[in-house]
């Protein structure tokens, strides 16, 4: 057995000491893939929806500014310039940014549950009546009951 030359260490060959840097760096590369997926495919929970109730400065002018608001938005599909849809979708923004202006609650980021959860029951009524006429290719709507809808929110916050 003395004489056998059938086995040779990695010493005898040559670039060696690149192969095995080759083969580390491959296991750290698939460590360090693992960590990536594992840490960014994560689940995220979403943050609760934190309510800070708060009055504004002079709730009359919020009011007035958002009714003169809906005016607009009448006055714009009157003159044939805004379509039942797009009525719907201008009233249900501005029903959200009012309620986030009058209670502090981010309204108009908002989806229809986050809305109900928020407790605005007077907004969330009306939003929830823009959103059939607002995400239909067509529905039937009528957009002087959309304006009276939000023109009454607006006027009976408190």
């Amino acid at each position: 057995m003395l004489g056998d030359r059938g086995f040779f260490g990695p010493a005898q060959y040559e670039w060696w000491a690149l192969y095995l840097v080759i083969g580390v760096l491959l296991v750290a590369l698939v460590v360090a893939w693992f960590v990536f997926v594992s840490r960014f495919s994560r689940t995220r929970v979403p943050r609760p929806v934190v309510e800070a109730p708060r009055r504004p400065a002079d709730l009359r002018l919020l009011q007035a500014k958002y009714a003169g608001l809906i005016d607009e938005v009448e006055a714009e599909h009157r003159a044939g310039r805004l379509g039942d849809r797009a009525v719907a979708r201008r009233l249900s923004l501005l029903l959200r940014f009012f309620a986030s202006e009058a209670s502090g609650v981010d309204a108009q980021v908002m989806t229809l549950s986050d809305l109900r959860l928020a407790r605005l029951p007077t907004v969330t009524g009306a939003v929830e009546g823009y959103y059939p006429p607002a995400f239909r290719a067509s529905s039937e709507t009528d957009a002087a009951e959309a304006v009276a809808t939000a023109r009454e929110v607006v006027r009976s916050w408190n």
